[in-house]
C-alpha cells in the first residue's frame, strides 16, 4: 500500500485569505463589483506565476478605465493584507496532528512572492517551515489547476497516495482526474475535513 502524502492549499484552507479581509476594510461592499470589473485579471495571474515584479503588478493592477475611480491603491491593499494573518484553527490543528504522527505534508499554493510576508507571522510561519515542501506558483511558473502543477509534485514525490485539500472546486476536480484523493475544503464547515480524514485514513489522526 502506498503511503499517503498530504497536500494542503493555503488560502481559505490554512489561513483566511488576507486579500478579501483587506478589501472589506478599505472598500464598501457596494463598490466591490466596480473593483472586480476594474482589475486587470492577467496582471494578477502573471504576478502569481512570477512573470512580473511587484512594480509592474502595481502599474497594471487596474484597467486604464478604472485608475481614477477612487479604488484602493494596491500598496494600501498590500499593507492592510499583511497587518494581520488569521489562521483557520481547525485545519492548522489537523496539520500539526499529522506531523506528530510522522506523515509527510506539502503546501501547494497559487500565490505570489508575497508569501514571504505570510512567513513573517510566527504561528503560520513556523507551521509552514515544518512541512516537507512548499510549492508556490510564483516559483513554479504554473498555477493550479494546470496538470503540470500536480505533475511537478508527483515528480518530486513519486509513488505516493496523494491526499489533496483545497477550497477551490476546479483545483479539486483536476486533482481527482490525476487520481489524487481530493477533498473540497469548506472554510465555513472546517470540521468536515477531520471527518473525511478519519473515514479515509482511520489511523492518521
Amino acid at each position: 500500500m502506498r503511503s499517503p502524502l498530504f497536500v494542503f492549499d493555503l488560502m481559505d484552507t490554512l489561513i483566511k485569505d488576507p486579500f478579501h479581509l483587506a478589501l472589506g476594510s478599505l472598500l464598501p461592499r457596494d463598490q466591490w463589483e466596480e473593483f472586480r470589473k476594474g482589475r486587470e485579471t492577467q496582471a494578477f495571474l502573471d504576478f502569481e506565476m512570477g512573470r512580473i515584479e511587484e512594480e509592474e503588478f502595481f502599474n497594471r493592477f487596474y484597467l486604464d478605465s478604472h485608475k481614477d475611480k477612487g479604488l484602493p491603491h494596491p500598496q494600501d491593499l498590500k499593507n492592510k493584507m499583511f497587518s494581520k494573518i488569521e489562521v483557520i484553527p481547525e485545519t492548522v490543528e489537523i496539520v500539526k496532528e499529522l506531523r506528530e504522527k510522522g506523515f509527510q505534508i506539502l503546501l501547494a499554493s497559487n500565490y505570489s512572492i508575497w508569501y514571504k510576508e505570510i512567513l513573517k507571522f510566527q504561528e503560520i510561519g513556523e507551521l509552514l517551515h515544518s512541512l516537507n515542501g512548499l510549492y508556490f506558483s510564483c516559483e513554479m511558473g504554473v498555477r493550479k489547476p494546470a496538470q503540470e502543477y500536480y505533475q511537478w509534485i508527483e515528480t518530486d514525490h513519486p509513488g505516493r497516495e496523494y491526499v489533496f485539500v483545497d477550497d477551490n472546486a476546479t483545483n479539486v476536480e483536476v486533482a481527482g482526474y490525476m487520481n489524487w484523493n481530493s477533498f473540497k475544503f469548506n472554510p465555513k464547515k472546517p470540521n468536515e475535513l477531520r471527518e473525511f480524514l478519519k473515514e479515509q485514513y482511520p489511523n492518521c489522526l
